[in-house]
């Protein structure tokens, strides 16, 4: 349910930095466990099976880590793309053409190498893998503030929507706003939930 967005800002600004504050706290050791098992969750799921082209994420170091994901689906034959910023709340998918296409960029994140950059347009991707801070049971997601991916996930609403998220960023209800995204799908280290859509 959308709220005011005076409020829901508010409560989101709150939530964030509680959530963000949770999953800091977790060890390497527990992240690099859990996110081994969140990839085996995801690589089970029908809807990442069926699909042909994969939005991915290269994630920053306290995020769920995709790298061994990125890897996989690569290895099943799928086209694989990851974002790459263009502007404010501008993103577009990068056509990963093989683990070696990678190198560390800003913020110690992986990003496609300028010279084998080839875009991959919205509508062709059947699947969004998702990041965030923190997500409802309904599929309400909290971002990092930026809006990248609300902007950027009604341009491929074909697709379906993963979340991937530790334990510890799962929440009954987050505030949400007219504009923000859901996702279909939440997968943690627990297992896989579907959205309970309101």
């Amino acid at each position: 349910m959308n709220e005011n967005n005076d409020e829901a800002g508010t409560r989101k600004r709150g939530l964030r930095k509680r959530i963000l504050a949770a999953r800091r706290t977790l060890t390497e050791e527990k992240r690099a466990a859990y996110s081994a098992a969140i990839t085996e969750q995801v690589l089970s799921l029908e809807a990442l099976k069926r699909a042909r082209t994969v939005f991915a994420y290269a994630a920053m170091e306290d995020e769920v880590q995709t790298e061994t994901l990125i890897s996989s689906l690569l290895g099943m034959g799928k086209r694989v793309a990851i974002p790459f910023v263009t502007g404010k709340r501008m993103m577009e998918a990068v056509l990963v053409p093989s683990m070696d296409a990678l190198e560390y960029g800003a913020y110690h994140i992986l990003t496609v190498k300028e010279e084998h950059r080839i875009i991959v347009p919205p509508q062709e991707i059947d699947c969004v893998l998702v990041p965030g801070v923190a997500f409802g049971l309904d599929g309400a997601r909290l971002g990092m503030g930026g809006g990248y991916y609300d902007a950027f996930l009604p341009k491929a609403e074909q697709a379906a929507r993963i979340a991937l998220a530790f334990q510890c960023q799962i929440e009954e209800r987050i505030p949400r706003e007219s504009y923000d995204c859901g996702v279909d799908w939440i997968v943690t280290e627990q297992g896989v939930f579907k959205a309970k859509k309101q």
